[in-house]
């Protein structure tokens, strides 16, 4: 049997083991990159304090069926908040597990974000939206691309970002409909910047994802969704959505820097790591989420 299997548990069991384990903490995340994430952060901040990080796939056994029940989407965010309700349900003091999940559509009213004891919640639609920042992006594209002065991490968002908000509004209707269709990649892939803007429509988007609705139904719920001006627009981004825009953006607008030993980063999973890397200590242990892991990791029982 391999370690991956050993660290599989049912949610009865992992309920139990905040009897038999109580001063062994830990923390169930969507995916690896989270966990990676994570686990970084509390060997910084907390290093005196062992926890285990683990993706909810290599953790516990559950059923998607058991997920839909609940009433989320299949996937790993819908079996972490899943498996959150279930053991707060078994357990509604329990101290040992904490379980944390992305945001995503819950801006626009489609993702539900239960408040329970055990669970946290990014500060913004994922944990990506993290390295969102001016300073973040600037560090990549001026350590990683040794990007040219005159080019500003300021620019870049204020170029990407509204291409970002409509990819993540397109996105939240398809998940409306009664089959949800996904976006279809040639959105991302074919997408071309200018120095005064980009080639997005969003009726061609709707068209490439979706056979046999009515587009013009589609772009009309699209026209009629506000966005109020004050909201931080890191709540209406899909957080894999900025690498492969990114990674657009650049090869459409300073595609020479891609050459030579950079070129790996002008593929979107390379480019994300890439930013997730660009972060420091400094740059998140403000945010909610990351003080309330803290907070957990150094609490006694």
């Amino acid at each position: 049997m391999s370690n991956l299997d050993e660290n599989l548990r049912t949610p009865d069991e992992l309920a139990m083991l905040e009897i038999l384990e109580p001063e062994m903490k830990e923390i169930i995340v969507e995916g690896r990159g989270d966990q990676a994430l994570l686990y970084w952060f509390l060997s910084c901040s907390t290093p005196e304090v062992e926890i285990a990080v683990f993706p909810v796939k290599e953790r516990v056994l559950l059923d998607d069926d058991v997920v839909v029940a609940h009433g989320y989407t299949k996937g790993e965010r819908g079996s972490v908040i899943t498996v959150a309700e279930i053991m707060e349900k078994i357990h509604p003091t329990g101290k040992r597990v904490r379980f944390v999940a992305d945001r995503d559509l819950s801006s626009l009213g489609i993702d539900k974000c239960p408040q329970l004891e055990n669970m946290f919640y990014t500060d913004y639609a994922s944990m990506e939206l993290y390295f969102y920042s001016e300073k973040t992006i600037g560090k990549m594209l001026k350590v990683a691309l040794r990007g040219p002065s005159g080019l500003s991490s300021k620019s870049v968002l204020e170029a990407i970002t509204p291409v970002l908000v409509s990819i993540f509004v397109i996105r939240s209707i398809l998940r409306s409909m009664e089959r949800p269709p996904k976006l279809a990649s040639k959105v991302i892939e074919n997408l071309q910047f200018t120095n005064g803007g980009h080639t997005l429509d969003v009726r061609e988007a709707f068209t490439k994802s979706c056979k046999g609705v009515n587009i013009d139904s589609l772009v009309a719920e699209y026209d009629r969704i506000a966005i109020p001006d004050d909201l931080d627009r890191r709540h209406l981004i899909r957080g894999h959505d900025i690498s492969g825009v990114l990674v657009r953006y650049i090869t459409t607008v300073h595609g020479n820097l891609f050459r030579e030993d950079r070129r790996h980063l002008a593929k979107a999973p390379a480019m994300e790591i890439c930013l997730i890397s660009c972060l420091e200590l400094t740059d998140i242990e403000g945010f909610g989420l990351f003080k309330s892991l803290a907070e957990f990791a150094t609490a006694s029982h």
